[in-house]
């Protein structure tokens, strides 16, 4: 996951996101879920929550796992944090302060309250980002891996780029090339991901993980601007196949 904040001064904050699962997994397509809060999510038919949303305040959150060998015992849906944060009134801060790390398994958790954008995480020390171009993916923020070095840095031309001339179109086309980047790193790299045999971990060092089980299954662009929020999502089938696409636009109320 990709996020620049206080970058842009019409773009508060930009977040570019792969959505890696099990493809057989079922989950819905980016909608307006019921509700007064005008939450728009992608949403996990399995436990119910969703992985990355915004709404018509002008609010983000997403979480991501953190790679381990995952822990036996009666936990929460990791998925139900980012709608808890989305549906209710508190800041950031406050928000964070009420979740029970210990319910869950390892998580990275990003929250956008429209001044703070906050990580926490129960297996790294949580912080306040400062403007800039950041990247998290399934440790530490910003940590020294391929992927995460390479796009953060295709971030940066990117919005570069913008600031050139270019306007939200383009770089929302921008990040989208820069999310279906492909290229594996020179020396393997491996991940733990539970199910997967040993040619599959490889193949998640790459931005955009192709593969018959398990994959990139969403790629998502939130442009967060003062008086609109767009939310564009394309999905992919097993084998990084295209398989739809939808763009939500949200007035900030």
């Amino acid at each position: 996951m990709l996020l620049a904040v206080g970058v842009c001064p019409s773009l508060p904050l930009v977040v570019a996101a792969n959505r890696d699962e099990f493809h057989a997994r079922p989950s819905a397509a980016a909608h307006r879920w019921p509700g007064p809060a005008g939450l728009v999510a992608g949403r996990d038919l399995e436990a119910g929550g969703t992985w990355l949303g915004a709404d018509t305040r002008g609010r983000f959150a997403a979480v991501t796992n953190v790679s381990e060998v995952p822990a036996t015992g009666d936990f929460r849906s990791r998925g139900e944090l980012v709608p808890g944060f989305l549906e209710g009134d508190g800041d950031a801060r406050r928000y964070a302060g009420t979740i029970d790390d210990a319910a869950y398994r390892g998580f990275n958790l990003l929250l956008w309250d429209g001044e703070t954008l906050l990580y926490h995480s129960n297996r790294f020390p949580a912080r306040a980002l400062e403007a800039g171009v950041h990247a998290v993916a399934n440790a530490g923020l910003d940590e020294a891996r391929f992927k995460v070095e390479r796009s953060r840095a295709g971030l940066a031309a990117a919005l570069a780029g913008t600031g050139e001339g270019g306007g939200s179109g383009f770089l929302e086309a921008s990040l989208f090339d820069l999310l279906a980047d492909r290229r594996l790193p020179a020396s393997p790299e491996r991940r733990v991901v539970a199910g997967l045999s040993a040619e599959e971990a490889a193949a998640l060092a790459a931005p955009f993980i192709v593969g018959e089980r398990y994959g990139t299954r969403a790629s998502t662009v939130v442009l967060v601007g003062k008086r609109r929020v767009t939310l564009a999502e394309q999905r992919f089938a097993p084998g990084g196949v295209a398989a739809g696409s939808d763009r939500l636009l949200l007035d900030r109320g």
